[in-house]
């Protein structure tokens, strides 16, 4: 028996329905509120672009954030595969939700 929980998250106006491990629920909303605090920024600077690219851009940016923290040196291999596992699940998320 799973112990995930469903999450609904508004992104640019449209909601994902995003499983949460159990206990990791907050972490998720706090990184889609850090994701819509950026598109909302990015909105301000670029404002013809679309919402994709809006997504995009802001995604890049928050990932580069990251990456230059600077707190304590990343291996780019760690780094890509972390990175390719996020991808991989959001993935999956966005095809179960559109089943």
């Amino acid at each position: 028996m799973s112990t995930d929980s469903v999450r609904v998250l508004r992104i640019l106006g449209r909601e994902y329905n995003i499983k949460a491990p159990a206990g990791e629920e907050q972490v998720l909303q706090d990184a889609a509120a850090m994701l819509q605090a950026e598109i909302a920024a990015n909105k301000k600077k670029f404002p013809y672009v679309t919402a994709n690219e809006l997504v995009v851009l802001s995604a890049l940016n928050l990932c580069a954030r990251q990456l230059n923290a600077g707190d304590k040196p990343h291996d780019a291999t760690d780094v890509s595969q972390r990175l390719a596992r996020l991808n991989r699940r959001i993935r999956e998320q966005l095809d179960s939700a559109g089943s």
